[in-house]
């Protein structure tokens, strides 16, 4: 298991699990007007992932969400920070 981001206002937090399939759950503080722009950054930043993928959104803006998860991808690749 993997994360990157605080559950801090503004901020999100994403948790990356080995998994056989890839499973995302965004659960957000803004679903109604901003939950399918977030699941479709995630989807397009995780393909080829086969992992559980959890992100929870505090009102993070789209750059912030990218970043955390560029940051817990790498991670999760094992790939140095």
């Amino acid at each position: 298991m993997v994360e990157a981001g605080t559950l801090e206002k503004g901020d999100a937090r994403v948790v990356i699990t080995d998994a056989d399939k890839r499973e995302i759950v965004v659960k957000s503080k803004l679903e109604r007007l901003y939950g399918d722009a977030v699941r479709k950054t995630v989807e397009e930043m995780t393909q080829g992932i086969n992992a559980n993928i959890l992100v929870e959104d505090m009102g993070a803006l789209d750059w912030v969400i990218r970043a955390r998860l560029e940051a817990a991808i790498r991670k999760f690749r094992g790939e140095e920070e």
